[in-house]
């Protein structure tokens, strides 16, 4: 029997975490970028502004991965829920928690993020890191906003692809690159307006021109890079049809 699409994103995603199955550290610089946001050009600092304070409020870390932005948002005070399809992230997420001294502050689960078993508004704050292009845009933001309570708030950072001829000239150059399943697909920004408008506030941000590159050229992996492209996407905003991700902010 062929294993279900589930099954397979989990297997898929218990390979690529299981040589980080045993490194529970967690990252001052990065903490930083959630603890202290200053910088918009990041688009990790962009979503930490627009979650706002975290003290004290029901976070639901929606496709949690490893967990590591999970203890972040312990750190910063927020009660964590996270969920993953993967066992082995989830044994990871709550691993990671413990020997973090947070976990009374992280509880995590292993669930299918488009139908997942919590009540009908339950969190303040939903955060999402590359999971809506595994689970589905339209099925993702319906459950999300299932979820949030009236004035709560969401953040999703995306994958992007709207060019049909990068998504060609990707497909060509990079032809062995194995980095995704079979079911993901990157966002498309009209798409992204279409679902995130269900909700009574919503902007998108789109991020990485250059620096969409920066996988498989690495001297673009920089902050050098990040500020530049960020500079383009302000002053020539049609630019984001050639845009590498996007922030998905939202309110309901």
């Amino acid at each position: 029997m062929q294993p279900s699409r589930l099954q397979h994103e989990a297997q898929f995603a218990d390979n690529a975490y299981m040589p980080y199955a045993d490194d529970l550290d967690i990252s001052a610089v990065w903490f930083r970028k959630y603890s202290h946001p200053v910088h918009m050009w990041d688009l990790r600092e962009f979503s930490a502004q627009w979650l706002g304070q975290l003290e004290g409020k029901q976070l639901l870390d929606y496709g949690c991965g490893m967990g590591e932005e999970a203890i972040y948002f312990a750190k910063l005070g927020a009660q964590v829920t996270a969920i993953d399809v993967s066992p082995l992230g989830i044994d990871l997420v709550s691993r990671r928690a413990l020997h973090n001294g947070l976990g009374e502050r992280v509880r995590a689960f292993q669930m299918d993020a488009r139908a997942t078993t919590f009540e009908t508004e339950t969190f303040d704050l939903v955060h999402g890191l590359g999971i809506l292009h595994h689970i589905g845009l339209e099925e993702g933001l319906r459950e999300v906003k299932r979820l949030l309570k009236p004035g709560g708030r969401a953040v999703f950072l995306e994958h992007m692809m709207n060019s049909k001829l990068l998504e060609t000239l990707k497909t060509t150059l990079f032809r062995g690159d194995n980095d995704h399943t079979d079911h993901e697909r990157p966002l498309r920004w009209n798409e992204c307006v279409k679902y995130a408008s269900q909700f009574d506030q919503f902007h998108l941000t789109a991020y990485y021109v250059l620096g969409r590159l920066r996988r498989h050229i690495r001297l673009l992996d920089n902050d050098m890079t990040r500020r530049i492209d960020h500079a383009i996407l302000k002053a020539v905003p049609s630019c984001r049809h050639f845009a590498g991700s996007v922030v998905i902010c939202l309110q309901k």
